[in-house]
């Protein structure tokens, strides 16, 4: 079901892609994939709560109580199931309540700030700046639900009825394509485009608040608290700031990244990157489903001590995961090029080097990201050094090559911030906490896949240096 809700990512680059890019100006383009850019740093406000709300609500869907959630690294024994402690469930969504009550109002301080400000040339450059203006406040009044929405999302894929949220997720995609197909077709423009797309991000806050009412024999009606409970609070704070501090060090500066170069680059050169970038994090999202649907399972059971199931899971969604990012990435990478021309679209795709160097660094994240998230069922977080020492790596690399090689140097940044610290920190955890082996675990799930991605680059530049020889 994750598959089939991602699936409908694709349906969107066939439907509206191609309208987006042929009735919308080059300037429009760009503002477009700024909006989408600006609308994906909201989880930034978030500050890791909801995967670590997801992580502890499954804690206590095995049985754990409040003051048994914040250390797992002490394994329980084999076998010890229990049965899902609701009173644990409601103080973890109560907590919640107001946890991402007041993370929105300063959400919406930061977006209509330094969101307004890095809008104001993008904005200047198109021809109709008052619908500009118009849709960034459509986007402002519709993200004051975001968070709010978050929370009913954590409690779905917590009592992991990830099936049941996929679907429906499903269903309400290919709606939202559909609709945003028309707009586009019947010339909507920037401003219809917006509208409905915000329009669809309500409903689907509403679809979810809708769901928890009849999951779990309707167990969330019943909720009735909205305090903070300080035995869950001091439980997952320690998590969550340290989780959010890694998003931020590692997605938050990639998608910085298009943010900073909208205010140097020209409107073709930023309309390209945003685009690459979009497709490239479509990919990876796509390649995310085989593993990050089996997180709530996976921290059921360590709850429960099943460690060589848990690890058995794991890597069989490491595995797929691995291929179905493999086989987007150089898919896209072949027909990309060929597929804008015939459509007479108003944005290039980038370079072969570009697009080689982006992939590289996005799998070099996937395998950090992966063993950083089964370590982190443990309930000991360390996406803030993970992230944070890379990402410091990231921002000096890229900020001393940009003067130099100008928008390659965001992709070489993150990959040289993965691979010098994040990557081989990450597993490092994971291979300690589960007593695996490097060559044992990974010759089978990553290593193969990588020889695939390298000999692919390797072929992809030399057809590159023979075109410009």
């Amino acid at each position: 079901m994750t598959w089939s809700s991602f699936l409908t990512r694709p349906l969107s680059l066939v439907l509206v892609l191609p309208l987006l890019l042929t009735r919308l100006s080059t300037e429009e383009i760009a503002l477009w994939y700024l909006f989408s850019t600006i609308i994906g740093l909201q989880s930034l406000a978030d500050i890791g709560f909801s995967p670590t709300f997801s992580r502890v609500i499954a804690y206590g869907m095995g049985g754990l109580s409040a003051d048994e959630l914040k250390d797992l690294r002490i394994n329980k024994p084999s076998g010890d199931t229990r049965e899902p402690n609701w009173e644990t469930i409601e103080q973890i969504y109560s907590t919640m309540q107001v946890v991402y009550l007041r993370l929105t109002f300063i959400s919406i301080f930061l977006l209509g700030t330094l969101g307004t400000w890095a809008l104001i040339k993008p904005i200047s450059a198109i021809a109709n700046q008052t619908e500009g203006w118009i849709a960034w406040g459509i986007i402002l009044i519709a993200s004051t639900f975001t968070l709010v929405g978050n929370s009913y999302n954590s409690y779905l894929q917590g009592v992991n009825q990830i099936a049941l949220l996929r679907r429906w997720e499903t269903l309400t995609s290919i709606a939202a394509i559909i609709t945003s197909f028309l707009v586009l077709f019947l010339d909507g423009g920037l401003l219809g485009l917006v509208i409905a797309n915000q329009s669809w991000l309500i409903l689907k806050i509403l679809r979810n608040r809708w769901l928890c009412k009849i999951v779990e024999n309707g167990r969330f009606q019943k909720f009735t608290g909205k305090k903070i409970h300080p035995a869950v609070f001091d439980s997952v704070w320690s998590s969550a700031w340290r989780s959010g501090l890694g998003i931020v060090m590692s997605y938050g500066l990639v998608q910085l990244s298009g943010i900073i170069y909208a205010q140097f680059g020209s409107a073709s050169g930023v309309a390209s990157y945003l685009l690459a970038l979009r497709l490239i994090q479509l990919v990876s999202r796509f390649s995310q489903a085989p593993f990050y649907s089996k997180l709530p399972l996976l921290a059921k059971l360590r709850s429960e001590g099943n460690i060589k199931q848990q690890v058995l899971v794991a890597k069989r969604g490491m595995v797929i995961a691995y291929w179905t990012y493999i086989a987007g990435f150089v898919g896209l990478g072949i027909l990309a090029t060929p597929l804008l021309k015939l459509m007479g679209s108003n944005a290039e795709f980038v370079s072969p080097l570009l697009w080689s160097l982006m992939g590289l660094s996005i799998f070099a994240e996937r395998y950090g990201a992966m063993h950083i998230r089964l370590y982190s069922t443990t309930n000991h977080i360390i996406w803030h050094i993970a992230n944070g020492v890379s990402g410091s790596i990231y921002l000096i690399v890229s900020l001393t090559l940009f003067q130099q090689i100008g928008v390659y140097a965001f992709p070489i940044a993150t990959l040289v911030g993965y691979l010098g610290f994040y990557c081989w920190y990450s597993a490092m955890h994971s291979y300690r906490a589960f007593g695996l082996n490097f060559w044992i675990f990974e010759r089978s799930t990553m290593l193969q896949p990588l020889a695939v991605m390298i000999i692919h680059l390797i072929a992809n530049l030399l057809t590159e240096f023979k075109f410009y020889v």
